[in-house]
């Protein structure tokens, strides 16, 4: 990462979700970046009405060469939607319960560490997943969305529960949706053929790993210029049974009840409406989604 503008000391914005964050935590920038030659950051803070567009928007027009975002799962989200095809890099201070991107990313989860690899300017290029729902404007995620009982159980995760017991609060959460009914859905990968399924789960990924460390999809990778789909249409007990023994060992059995698939886009067609969620956080319902890959949207720091 270099500055556009080599007669000044580069300059960054936080974008920072106040309520995630220490109340420390703005001497900590100020004073790590004044350290590494920085200016003093841009501090936005989000709302509960704007959780970071216009924030990220008002950066990106100040010039700045380094956007941090500083939050949960969905501040991320955010930060990185409006970031996509910018070239300007991303730090990721994760303030969360999940922080899914970062683990992905095998980066830092401490505050100190990852706000000094923000600040030393080094970055790669990941991928990103351009969302449309129900034929409306697109946005951008990095993890994963998802309909069916996924959005449920994001759905029923009680915040102070979060805070407490940490990704077991995911668990506890499932529990309430597993008598969920199938959704009769129709996937469609690249253009190929339909897919018709009775699905109680329907996940586009760019990266593979959940809260608590387990691996859904193996292959999925933010790099290689892929997403991932992966439907669970389990239909009697044992289904669940061997869902759950996929899901711990890793390994796939012909008899699972689960399809997975690897393309550049997806097409899913609900046969009535239900609840999505993009990197964990339930957005609302639709009938039909339609996703496409980003190859090297966005830049993120990495060690």
């Amino acid at each position: 990462m270099t500055s556009t503008r080599p007669d000044r000391p580069r300059r960054c914005a936080v974008v920072v979700n106040p309520t995630k964050v220490r109340e420390d935590f703005r001497t900590q920038v100020t004073e790590r970046a004044a350290a590494a030659g920085w200016e003093e950051p841009l501090w936005l803070e989000t709302t509960v009405d704007d959780p970071g567009r216009s924030m990220t928007r008002q950066a990106l027009a100040a010039g700045v060469d380094l956007v941090i975002g500083a939050g949960g799962d969905g501040t991320i989200r955010v930060v990185a939607d409006q970031l996509a095809g910018s070239g300007v890099p991303m730090g990721l201070v994760a303030a969360g319960t999940a922080n899914l991107l970062a683990r992905n990313l095998e980066l830092p989860l401490t505050v100190e560490e990852a706000v000094d690899v923000a600040l030393a300017g080094r970055s790669e290029a990941v991928d990103l997943i351009e969302l449309r729902v129900d034929g409306g404007p697109p946005e951008h995620f990095a993890v994963m969305a998802g309909v069916g009982v996924d959005a449920v159980i994001m759905d029923e995760v009680d915040d102070d529960l979060k805070a407490k017991v940490g990704p077991a609060a995911y668990f506890l959460a499932a529990g309430k949706a597993v008598g969920r009914l199938p959704v009769r859905m129709d996937i469609a990968v690249d253009g190929g053929r339909r897919h018709r399924r009775r699905s109680v789960l329907c996940l586009i990924g760019n990266v593979g790993t959940l809260p608590g460390g387990m691996v859904l999809l193996p292959e999925a990778d933010a790099h290689n210029g892929l997403l991932d789909v992966y439907v669970a249409s389990p239909h009697k007990l044992w289904d669940w049974v061997r869902l759950v023994v996929r899901l711990v060992t890793r390994r796939r059995r012909d008899d699972d009840p689960v399809d997975t698939w690897q393309g550049r886009r997806v097409e899913v067609q609900l046969a009535h409406p239900d609840s999505y969620q993009l990197d964990g956080d339930v957005v609302g319902e639709c009938t039909r989604l339609s996703a496409q890959v980003k190859p090297g949207a966005l830049r993120v720091c990495i060690p």
